[in-house]
C-alpha cells in the first residue's frame, strides 16, 4: 500500500486570492444612529493597487481555520478574515480544514479597507467552495456584522453607499482609461479618532460639512472625457473627514495637494486616511507623480482603473 494512503490530511492545491482596495470618491457623515454608528453617504470604487494576496489550502477533515500574515502582529482571531471564517461556519455548520496565509500590501490604517477586502474574500471564497449555501441577502447580512465596508466588496464595483455603509446602489461610474496614484504617508490615522473628533467639531459647527451629494448629476460625467469639468465643481471628490484630519496631520493634506501640483485631475483623501488618491488623466503625468512622491519616503501605488 501507498505510504501516502495512510495519511489522514490531505494538502490541496494552494488558491491565491488577489484582494484590491478601495477609494471613496464621495465621502460625507449625514447623521448619527442613537447607538452610536454614523450615517454615511460616500461613492465607493475599488482599486486594484495596493492589494493584498490571500493564499489558501484546504487540508481535507474539519479542522478548521490556521490563519498566518506576513505581517506576525496581524494574525489570530481578531483578524477580519479570521472572524468571516467563523462567521460563516457559525452560519453554515461548515468549518473545512483550511490553512490560510496573508501577504499584506494594503497598507493598515490608510482608510482603504484592506482587511474588510480581507475578510469578503474569504466569505466569497468559503461560499463558492461550499457550494454557495448562502445566497446573496445572507451572505450581506454576514459581511455587515463584520464591518461597514464588508458588504461593498463583496460586489466590487462602483457603488453609492448609504446607511452604515451597508445600503448601495450601483453607480455608473466610468474612469475607464484613467490612473490613479494612491499615496500612503508614514502617519497612520485611527478611525475611531477620525469619528470622534469629526463628532466634536460637528458640535462646535466646526466640520467640513459637504453640501451633500447631488444624486440628479450624471455620473457618467465622472470619466476619462469629462473629468476636468466635473472635478472642477468640487461637487463628486469630497470627504468629510479631511478637515480634521488635516488639522491633525497636515502631511497628510499637503500630500493632496503635492498631487494636484503634480498633474492630478482630481485628488482627495479615502476613508478616514491617511491615504491619499490623485486621478490623471495622462499615464506619463501619473508615472511622473509616482517617481516624485516615492523619492520623498511615501509609500505609494498606481493603477489604470
Amino acid at each position: 500500500m501507498d505510504e501516502s494512503s495512510d495519511k489522514t490530511t490531505v494538502l490541496s492545491m494552494i488558491h491565491r486570492l488577489t484582494i484590491g482596495c478601495k477609494l471613496n470618491l464621495y465621502l460625507d457623515i449625514t447623521g448619527v444612529r442613537p447607538n452610536g454608528y454614523h450615517e454615511l453617504d460616500s461613492v465607493f470604487h475599488p482599486c486594484p493597487e495596493p492589494h493584498d494576496t490571500l493564499e489558501l489550502t484546504l487540508t481535507g477533515g474539519l479542522g478548521g481555520l490556521v490563519l498566518s500574515c506576513s505581517d506576525p502582529s496581524l494574525e489570530g482571531p481578531d483578524n477580519l478574515a479570521a472572524r468571516a471564517y467563523e462567521a460563516f461556519a457559525a452560519a453554515t455548520g461548515r468549518r473545512p480544514g483550511l490553512l490560510a496565509h496573508l501577504v499584506k500590501g494594503i497598507p493598515a490604517g490608510a482608510g482603504l479597507g484592506g482587511g474588510s477586502a480581507d475578510a469578503a474574500a474569504m466569505l466569497g471564497w468559503l461560499n463558492g467552495e461550499a457550494g454557495r449555501p448562502l445566497e446573496a441577502a445572507a451572505l450581506k447580512a454576514l459581511a455587515v456584522r463584520l464591518g461597514a465596508d464588508v458588504p461593498f466588496f463583496l460586489v466590487n464595483r462602483p457603488v453609492r453607499a448609504r446607511g452604515i455603509g451597508d445600503v448601495l446602489t450601483p453607480c455608473d461610474v466610468d474612469l475607464s482609461g484613467l490612473t490613479v496614484v494612491v499615496a500612503v504617508p508614514p502617519a497612520r490615522v485611527n478611525t475611531a479618532w477620525a469619528y470622534a473628533r469629526w463628532d466634536e467639531a460637528a458640535r462646535r459647527r466646526e466640520g467640513n460639512a459637504l453640501s451633500g451629494f447631488d444624486a440628479s448629476l450624471p455620473l457618467t460625467s465622472l470619466s476619462s472625457t469629462g473629468m476636468t469639468s466635473f472635478c472642477a465643481s468640487g461637487t463628486f471628490i469630497a470627504n468629510c473627514f479631511e478637515a480634521v484630519v488635516f488639522k491633525a496631520y497636515p502631511q497628510v493634506g499637503l500630500l493632496k495637494e503635492r498631487l494636484l501640483v503634480l498633474g492630478a485631475s482630481a485628488a482627495g483623501m479615502s476613508g478616514s486616511g491617511s491615504a491619499v488618491f490623485g486621478i490623471f488623466r495622462h499615464s506619463a503625468q501619473a508615472d511622473a507623480a509616482l517617481s516624485a512622491l516615492a523619492s520623498s519616503g511615501t509609500a505609494v501605488f498606481s493603477a489604470l482603473l
